[in-house]
């Protein structure tokens, strides 16, 4: 396996949660690049500079459909942030905004605070690893977990790449099974791997591991 390919290790997951939560901003405009992802937090810089100075700070991946390259916003699109809990007052203050993404306007509306609710099966859409294969990219999911001292089951789905910044970056998607009720809560606070603004390594509950390809 490459040296390297775990440019931040998440916090032990033996512990209590710190509290964290996630906080959906309905979303509205037409469309969204498809590689959206850094664009979208420069975005959200020009709003709230002190994200960046949150490194538990994640940007989930917007969820709409995809038509011709771009993302289709939808009256159901949310923008969702997961966020200490003590921040929630400050990132309330996005309500109202208008983001520009890559000529894309987007307004952004009232927001609805979710706590993280533990489940025993967690997928996240795309984990960061930098690996050249399925094979490395299993290994490095499985380093990452053993260091956390974490049950090593779970599942990748096929390698793909994402462009951040005109670089290409290699990982999968990953569900973990068989997790305990602070472990899980660990992992959705937490997540695995780099790229938390970007949208990788954040967890949300599954309820199923066969779909994945």
């Amino acid at each position: 396996m490459n040296a390297g390919l775990h440019d931040r290790e998440t916090p032990s997951a033996g512990g209590v949660g710190s509290g964290a939560l996630d906080l959906a901003f309905v979303l509205s405009g037409a469309r969204l690049p498809g590689e959206y992802a850094e664009a979208l937090w420069s975005a959200l810089l020009v709003q709230l500079p002190w994200l960046a100075e949150e490194p538990e700070l994640g940007v989930n991946v917007v969820r709409a459909s995809r038509s011709n390259g771009n993302l289709l916003l939808s009256r159901r699109t949310r923008l969702v942030l997961r966020m200490p809990r003590g921040r929630v007052a400050d990132a309330m203050r996005l309500t109202g905004c208008t983001l520009q993404v890559e000529g894309e306007l987007l307004v952004v509306g009232e927001a609805r605070v979710h706590p993280l609710e533990p489940f025993p099966t967690l997928s996240a859409r795309f984990v960061e690893t930098g690996a050249a294969d399925e094979l490395e990219h299993q290994q490095a999911v499985e380093a990452m977990l053993g260091r956390l001292g974490l049950p090593l089951r779970f599942i990748c789905g096929r390698m793909c790449t994402v462009r951040h910044g005109g670089r290409a970056i290699g990982g999968a998607e990953v569900v973990l099974h068989g997790l305990r009720p602070e472990q899980s809560i660990a992992m959705l606070e937490h997540g695995l791997g780099p790229g938390r603004h970007l949208g990788s390594g954040l967890f949300l509950p599954h309820k199923t591991i066969s779909g994945i390809d």
